[in-house]
């Protein structure tokens, strides 16, 4: 097969995947009952985050969050390409990794544990108990409530995940602040 017969038969499978992409999220998303509890996953967290953070350290933790959501954001997309995954119910219908959480709830439930726990040992232990929480507790819930379905994944891959992403991003930003000249800030 030619290199443009290939890639017109791609443009054309992906022609009709986006039609029916958009009818599926038409009829069976929009205003569902997941569609709801996805919006909430994305807006609650940054209420409650908004009136928790430390404003002094703000900087920090935002910053701290936004390379957690960048991460989170790239491995979701990675693993969705890679079919290992895939979300039945989506909140943007152009975007489908499960937005709410990578956006919302996981960076703002990492900001938290940055802010509440600076040592390095706690820090690690709140991340392994969160990352155990995601992994064994709220993936198999969205499994159950249809929101997650795991092609060829399994929740014990998932657990390295969550506490390795954070830690890299912890160590990452604090060498970037002493690099700068910058004291790693304490908790207020």
């Amino acid at each position: 097969m030619s290199r443009e017969s290939l890639l017109g038969e791609m443009e054309d499978v992906h022609r009709k995947l986006t039609e029916l992409g958009h009818e599926y999220w038409l009829r069976y998303d929009l205003f569902a009952p997941q569609w709801w509890l996805l919006l909430a996953a994305l807006i609650l967290p940054w209420i409650v985050w908004w009136r928790l953070v430390d404003r002094a350290r703000l900087k920090d933790i935002l910053l701290f969050g936004i390379s957690i959501a960048f991460i989170v954001f790239l491995l979701d997309h990675i693993g969705y390409e890679l079919n290992l995954w895939i979300y039945p119910h989506k909140l943007f219908r152009f975007i489908p990794e499960m937005t709410a959480i990578d956006m919302g709830m996981l960076p703002v439930l990492h900001m938290l544990v940055y802010q509440y726990f600076p040592k390095w040992r706690s820090f690690l232990i709140a991340e392994t108990i969160m990352g155990a929480v995601f992994a064994f507790v709220l993936e198999p819930v969205s499994v159950w409530i249809d929101l997650y379905e795991m092609l060829n994944w399994h929740h014990f891959y998932s657990f390295p995940l969550y506490v390795a992403k954070s830690a890299l991003v912890k160590g990452g930003l604090e060498a970037l602040l002493r690099r700068g000249g910058r004291r790693v800030a304490a908790p207020s």
